[in-house]
Parts: structure tokens; C-alpha cells; sequence
């Protein structure tokens, strides 16, 4: 009994904490729910599992291969901006957490396999006028910036 206690603890201790956000809701004052709807249509296509981004909608996402680049887009997903702005409160992102959480609803993103880089890009705000991208190197938040 006391060796499954034991287990338990470490099991917990070392697991993800992170799961993926699947159910985006509209917080936008200034984006109706009919944009919504079409903004988000292809939220979720993308997820990250053991520690590999991941198609769940192929025909959603394009990849493409530039030497050790490669780039998954996806047309029509956005974040809302109240998950946006929780994203920029936190400077201590880790890039499994951070992926694990957000990449369904990022429309871009690229592994740089050479530099060991990670890109995220979101579209979010009003229309989808505003940006957030968001640069791993290694496991460390490299960079984040915004428009919004």
C-alpha cells in the first residue's frame, strides 16, 4: 500500500499540469458571435502531444518545409483577447505548457529544428486586427510580442 502511495505522488509530481483549452468563448465586446463562429472555425486543428505539434484537422492546416523549418498554418482560428492578455501577464511560459494550452488556436506555427526554436502566431482583438507571437528557444521563452 505504501509503495502505491509513493507512486501516486510521483506520478502526479511529474505529469503535465497543462491541457489543451478546447472550448474558446467569446469575450470580445467587439466581435459579434456570428464573427466568432467564422474566426474559430478551425480552432482545435492543431494540439501538442509529446512534445510534437499535432494535426487533428488536416484538412484545416497546410505544412510546409523550408530547409529545417517547418510551418503549420491554419486559416480561420484566433484567440480570443482575454486569453491573449492572460498569455502576456506571464513571462515564465515553459514551451510544453505553453503549447499545450494555446497551439489550438494559433494560426501559424513554425519549428525551427536546426536553431531548436518554436514561433507561435495568433490572430485576436476586434476583426482580428491584433497579433501575438510567441518564440520558444529550447524550453525557455525566448520572446513575446503584441498589437494589442
Amino acid at each position: 500500500m505504501t509503495i502505491i502511495a509513493i507512486f501516486a505522488v510521483i506520478s502526479a509530481g511529474c505529469s503535465n499540469k497543462s491541457t489543451p483549452i478546447e472550448s474558446w468563448k467569446n469575450t470580445d465586446s467587439e466581435v459579434s458571435n456570428e464573427e466568432f463562429t467564422e474566426l474559430t472555425k478551425n480552432n482545435n486543428a492543431l494540439e501538442y502531444l509529446g512534445e510534437k505539434v499535432q494535426i487533428k484537422d488536416k484538412g484545416a492546416v497546410v505544412v510546409s518545409e523550408s530547409g529545417k523549418v517547418t510551418t503549420y498554418f491554419v486559416p480561420n482560428t484566433y484567440i480570443p483577447i482575454a486569453n491573449a492578455k492572460d498569455i502576456v501577464k506571464k513571462d515564465n511560459w515553459t514551451k510544453q505548457d505553453f503549447l499545450t494550452q494555446y497551439v489550438g488556436a494559433a494560426q501559424s506555427v513554425s519549428l525551427n529544428e536546426k536553431e531548436d526554436t518554436v514561433e507561435a502566431f495568433f490572430i485576436t482583438g476586434a476583426r482580428g486586427y491584433g497579433e501575438l507571437r510567441v518564440t520558444f528557444e529550447g524550453n525557455k521563452l525566448k520572446a513575446m510580442t503584441n498589437t494589442f
